[in-house]
């Protein structure tokens, strides 16, 4: 709908993984709701077969940004690389 929409754009979308979407229940976001993740991405290049038009711009771990800031995060950058959500940008 976005491309038909407009000429060109981008559309940021936060990404998560199949580990998040089969492990959802457990989320700080969802534990306490009936609420559940539908599916999860190993990549953004999964969404280009969505819309060929699109093309991904950049895609880049949560994780990346987080080992900055504490050992906590040093950790979890090395361990859970793949499982935290991640920020992805399309263009078209």
């Amino acid at each position: 709908m976005l491309c038909d929409s407009f000429e060109h754009g981008y559309l940021l979308a936060e990404l998560h993984s199949p580990f998040l979407e089969k492990n959802g229940s457990h989320h700080d976001a969802v534990k306490h709701t009936n609420a559940s993740f539908g599916w999860g991405t190993k990549s953004g290049r999964e969404y280009l077969d969505l819309e060929p038009r699109m093309s991904l711009v950049s895609e880049t771990n949560y994780n990346e940004e987080m080992k900055k800031y504490s050992i906590r995060g040093k950790l979890f950058a090395i361990v859970g690389k793949n499982i935290n959500n991640r920020l992805a940008v399309f263009k078209w």
